[in-house]
């Protein structure tokens, strides 16, 4: 009885066709698992849009504010200390939530386990959640002291103004996220204002930031490294090529960077520009109204970068 084998050959042959079968399916199953933790960071930031909407029902229809003037200690698993903590946002929606990992990435993960892991505690809670409040128009942040909660009902647009969006931390640390999100083009408004403040990232911060201290409070194309806090633009246009928003409204939905700058210089401001970045077209110190595809002001005016 004779018994059949392959040859080299065929061997060969079943080989290289396993191989190109490999290479066509492997991007598919990157790109179906890519889809999948996109739609997972958008029902998150949802959830997250939705506790700020039950946080407004029991505040007389407030935003949440974005910085507290409350200070409680915590005990720091990473330092083995209890250190002083200031709230935020995070600490104000959570209870309506019940879930950190809400506050969480899907493409990016806690990589450090500051929000939902081993190292996660009250401080970094507060802090390096990977979803950012649009702070400057719904409560800014006044002398970098305290914040100021703003009337939802004061929304000219609800449905069409950004309340959280996916966030970057620190150069430093692109695996973690911020609680804050930076509105494009708001830098030259802010910056010769009195009160306004804004979060960049300082060159004292690191050797890393040193190289991105100018501009990374703001956003433009044309920086080449990451832009520290960076509302939307880098972290989350690496893994989505855009940005997951939930809008005052409530609804959600995947939005690209472009539309996210609407109405501003992005593509063409050089990030070591005098504006450090971007600016809004069409306004001006003495022009308060800014144009309507502008999606992060709440009343259709700057003057919260005016104080």
């Amino acid at each position: 009885m004779k018994t059949k084998a392959f040859t080299l050959i065929e061997l060969l042959v079943v080989i290289a066709i396993i191989a190109i079968l490999a290479a066509i399916l492997f991007p598919v199953f990157a790109q179906a698992k890519l889809a999948a933790k996109k739609t997972a960071s958008l029902s998150n930031v949802k959830e997250v849009g939705l506790g700020e909407i039950m946080y407004q029902g029991d505040y007389d229809d407030y935003f949440v504010l974005f910085y507290d003037t409350g200070v409680v200690t915590a005990f720091n698993p990473a330092t083995q200390k209890t250190s002083s903590v200031t709230l935020t946002w995070v600490n104000s929606i959570e209870p309506y939530i019940k879930n950190f990992g809400i506050f969480v990435d899907p493409a990016v993960g806690d990589t450090g386990g500051l929000v939902a892991g081993a190292n996660s505690w009250l401080g970094s809670q507060a802090a390096d959640v990977q979803y950012g409040y649009n702070y400057e128009f719904l409560s800014p942040f006044w002398s970098c002291a305290y914040s100021i909660s703003r009337s939802s009902t004061a929304a000219a647009h609800p449905s069409n103004t950004v309340m959280f969006t996916t966030s970057q931390g620190y150069v430093q640390f692109p695996q973690y996220g911020s609680y804050a999100s930076n509105a494009p083009g708001s830098w030259p408004f802010i910056a010769p204002a009195p009160h306004a403040c804004i979060y960049y990232e300082n060159p004292a911060d690191g050797p890393l930031a040193a190289a991105v201290g100018v501009g990374s409070g703001n956003w433009s194309m044309n920086n080449p490294v990451n832009i520290g806090v960076v509302t939307a633009n880098d972290r989350a246009l690496k893994p989505y090529g855009g940005s997951l928003v939930v809008w005052v409204d409530g609804h959600a939905k995947f939005t690209n960077t472009s539309a996210l700058a609407g109405d501003t210089d992005f593509t063409t401001a050089t990030y070591n520009n005098g504006n450090a970045g971007a600016t809004i077209l069409g306004v001006s110190l003495s022009q308060t109204t800014a144009p309507s595809t502008y999606l992060w002001d709440l009343d259709g005016t700057i003057n919260d970068l005016l104080l």
